[in-house]
């Protein structure tokens, strides 16, 4: 008997299969683009003041001890912003804040809490109003990667937020959670 593994006998299933195609930054966001991603605002004071983005790479990372990562592009004010934060906030968008999640991702805006319900921490730290809640956290570790800063943020406290369906972004646009399948 042959041990070793084979290729089952073709069939015109595997025929219609497509062909793989080079992995390269635009193929990649092309494919990522039909995957929902969630998305958050992640807020910080950084040395020239309070500055927030918007992030799609959101993902919970530790139950034990509580962490959360996402990624930042290099070269950002945000970026920049974070590098010497003490801390952030992760806010966890609901499906109505589309419109704080398209303010947040204009990396140059100046100055993005205008017309922004929210209230500052005792230090300054920005939270924004509406949202499904709040993750209070220190910076853990940060890992360069390609054009990005991989962030890793030990939850420290919890604000609580309402209750709703969740922001996402999918083929360029937000959406919110579809019917249940």
């Amino acid at each position: 008997m042959d041990a070793t593994p084979h290729d089952p006998a073709p069939t015109d299933q595997a025929a219609e299969r497509p062909g793989s195609v080079p992995a390269d930054g635009e193929s990649l966001r092309e494919t990522l683009r039909q995957w929902a991603s969630p998305v958050v605002v992640v807020t910080c004071v950084g040395a020239r003041g309070a500055r927030g983005a918007t992030i799609g790479s959101f993902a919970s990372a530790s139950l034990a001890p509580p962490l959360v990562t996402f990624n930042v592009t290099h070269g950002t004010r945000f970026h920049e912003a974070l590098e010497t934060a003490p801390s952030f906030a992760v806010h966890l968008l609901a499906s109505e804040q589309a419109d704080t999640a398209a303010r947040f991702a204009i990396p140059d805006l100046e100055d993005q809490l205008e017309d922004i319900a929210h209230w500052p921490t005792s230090r300054g730290l920005p939270l924004l109003d509406g949202t499904l809640g709040i993750l209070l956290c220190r910076p853990h570790a940060r890992v360069e990667i390609g054009d990005h800063t991989l962030v890793v943020g030990r939850v420290e406290e919890i604000v609580p937020g309402r209750e709703g369906d969740p922001l996402l972004y999918l083929q360029q646009s937000y959406r919110g959670v579809g019917a249940e399948v």
